[in-house]
């Protein structure tokens, strides 16, 4: 089980007040076991020998304590060297003699006093804290009373004393004891739950301020810290990619500058070649000099391609891309972008086949944008096939969607190339190479324009055979449909 921070703090509390609390007190119960059972304590509570010669002097002058005076003078020697007080109670409670109360000894008053297991406790006269024993007055093996003495605590013997103060003060020692134990233990487990992720983030934040993000947060511990930790390495990790995409981004877009130079500087090398050779008079022939108009044509289309594809993606970097959406039917839309391609493929060897009838669906779309999606797919099928190659053009209705594909018989694309055609700037070094042209931004705009109409787009290829490019739009219900017309 994992326990939070602020859980760990509030237990820890709890464990430093209430484990030394509970040591203690057991410490203190066994003391006080040991002091009503250790055999020197045991042998001065009840017979040290500095109070047996006192019980001694009583037992054999018993029968003359009637005679206060005659009493005292016999038992007042060992009283002054022990510095006790002694009182003698026959067993109702009759005073017989008290060493320090002349006149209630002569007037045999009655003591009310409680005697048990060999403590007295003296209920009727505050005794300042002294201490009380009693013990038993035997004659003829009949107890006939008993003693009671009264001493100071330092009365007694050092060992005695210290057995004590070892037994009491050692329990409170034990028990502070403990309290610090605990208190560096735990200080010290939180305080390595506490400074061991801090210092994993304090080396992680010198490593990403020296931009260095190849390093891991390995603290995972699930409590606030370990959150933080581990929300800080998905920021790590975010980073790392980030600026992963950031360097391929710059290497692309250094990439395609150098390639747009080449391709921007052979077509103009060769339309100058043919401007100058028509302004030498090389073509004289107007079979010839067509042919030379045809060839300035198509380089000429090829750097306005070059140009739109460019100005597209400018628009489409800083969020510029102009839309008109509005809800129309999906054959008509498609038919008005299909038959001029249909009708420039009838003037080339190039066979583009499109698959009627088209589905007849609503879709919010902006058509031009439509547009220039399938004439990029064609134009970029265009480069990696044949002169006979086919083309073939087609739609249907999946779920929600309307999806549309373009399959082109050409080379095909490698299954490492795949995954990356619709990124900025990417052209394979086999089946998208410079040798075809482009700029590698014409399907980066299409899944732009695509995803911006809430569809998706994406390829299959099989290397050798054929390539297909799906894209998909909404259908918009009738209800939506009819609201979103044209009035």
């Amino acid at each position: 089980m994992r326990f939070t921070f602020r859980t760990k703090l509030i237990l820890s509390f709890i464990i430093i007040i209430t484990i030394p609390v509970i040591i203690t007190l057991i410490s203190i119960k066994i003391a006080t076991v040991n002091i009503k059972t250790d055999p020197e304590i045991i042998r001065f509570s009840k017979i040290d020998l500095r109070f047996q010669k006192i019980i001694d002097l009583v037992t054999q002058n018993y029968f003359n304590i009637q005679n206060y005076d005659q009493f005292y003078a016999t038992i007042s020697p060992v009283l002054k060297e022990t510095g006790c007080r002694l009182q003698v109670i026959d067993n109702s409670g009759r005073l017989l003699f008290d060493s320090e109360d002349r006149e209630g000894s002569l007037e045999n008053r009655i003591l009310k006093v409680n005697i048990s297991e060999g403590f007295a406790l003296n209920l009727e006269e505050d005794i300042n804290g002294m201490n009380q024993y009693s013990f038993p007055i035997k004659i003829d093996d009949k107890v006939v009373g008993s003693i009671i003495i009264q001493y100071a605590l330092d009365m007694l013997p050092p060992k005695v004393l210290h057995k004590v103060i070892l037994y009491i003060g050692g329990s409170y020692m034990l028990g502070l004891a403990s309290l610090v134990i605990l208190i560096i233990l735990l200080s010290w487990l939180i305080s390595r739950s506490v400074l061991v992720p801090l210092n994993e983030l304090n080396l992680a934040i010198q490593n990403i301020s020296q931009g260095n993000l190849d390093f891991t947060i390995s603290y995972s511990k699930n409590d606030e810290l370990g959150r933080f930790c581990q929300a800080f390495e998905l920021m790590r990790r975010k980073l790392k990619e980030s600026l992963e995409k950031q360097n391929m981004y710059e290497n692309s877009r250094k990439t395609m500058i150098a390639s747009i130079s080449h391709d921007l500087r052979t077509p103009i090398a060769s339309i100058k070649g043919y401007v100058e050779a028509l302004q030498d008079g090389l073509a004289q022939d107007p079979e010839k000099f067509k042919r030379y108009l045809n060839i300035i044509k198509d380089k000429t289309d090829k750097l306005d391609r070059l140009i739109d594809d460019l100005f597209h993606f400018s628009q489409m970097e800083v969020g510029k891309l102009p839309t008109n959406f509005r809800v129309q039917n999906s054959r008509i839309m498609l038919e008005e972008i299909l038959s001029p391609l249909e009708v420039e493929a009838q003037n080339s060897s190039l066979q583009l086949i499109v698959q009627r009838p088209l589905p007849e669906v609503y879709v919010k779309a902006d058509s031009k944008r439509i547009s220039q999606v399938i004439d990029n797919i064609v134009e970029n099928s265009r480069r990696y096939i044949s002169n006979d190659g086919q083309i073939i053009i087609g739609a249907r209705v999946s779920g929600a969607f309307l999806e549309v594909f373009v399959k082109d018989n050409g080379e095909g694309i490698s299954p490492e190339d795949l995954p990356h055609i619709f990124e900025s700037f990417y052209r394979g070094e086999k089946s998208r190479s410079q040798n075809y042209g482009g700029t590698g931004l014409g399907l980066a705009i299409c899944k732009h324009i695509i995803e911006e109409h809430g569809g998706r787009i994406w390829a299959e290829s099989v290397k050798g055979q054929h390539t297909i490019i799906y894209f998909t739009l909404p259908i918009v219900s009738g209800q939506h449909a009819e609201a979103d017309l044209p009035q």
